[in-house]
């Protein structure tokens, strides 16, 4: 008969037959009620993450991410100057990490904090197509949203009220409204 050992300490040792452990793990399984970490419900407010939970993305770097908005935006702003930049379609962060205070839309995201988090940052096309996706009634329907992600020299905005994904002027102003993400 297989058993396995478990050492007590001070040399006590209890020896059980393996089909007792196993179908005991298996049962304690089952009745397991405690949700997988880092499965959160779409629009879900994530105290202490600093927003509503949209959805997950996996980012350039290959770690599957969690994304959170406040459920309002911080205003209206241009995107930015003309100049040539290289920007992510997939990395929020990075691209707001890229531009400089001369980029209103993105001082605007940054400059949001919430639950102590400052690391806000105005989002990518494709992570606002998540939030397009799975959360489109935490946003406005009246108004273009911008993102931090370009085509050519154009910034790409989204429109909430029929899914509509564009660029635009950088000297428009729409609205902005932040993100952030957590590593699931």
């Amino acid at each position: 008969m297989n058993t396995v050992q478990f050492d007590l300490g001070g040399g006590a040792v209890l020896a059980l037959p393996t089909s007792t452990v196993a179908e005991k793990l298996i049962g304690s399984l089952k009745q397991a009620t405690t949700p997988v970490t880092g499965h959160h419900k779409i629009g879900e407010y994530l105290s202490g993450q600093g927003g509503i939970y949209i959805g997950d993305i996996r980012g350039d770097d290959g770690v599957l991410y969690g994304l959170v908005t406040p459920n309002q935006d911080v205003g209206t702003a241009a995107w930015g100057p003309e100049g040539d930049l290289d920007m992510s379609a997939w990395d929020g962060l990075s691209n707001t990490n890229a531009l400089s205070v001369k980029y209103p839309a993105a001082k605007l995201a940054r400059n949001y904090e919430a639950d102590g988090h400052c690391d806000f940052y105005l989002p990518s096309r494709r992570e606002m197509m998540v939030a397009l996706a799975n959360a489109p009634d935490l946003f406005e329907k009246s108004s273009w949203y911008w993102t931090s992600s370009l085509r050519g020299s154009y910034p790409w905005a989204v429109y909430f009220e029929n899914g509509d994904v564009g660029r635009y002027n950088r000297n428009y102003e729409f609205r902005v409204r932040p993100f952030r993400r957590f590593a699931i």
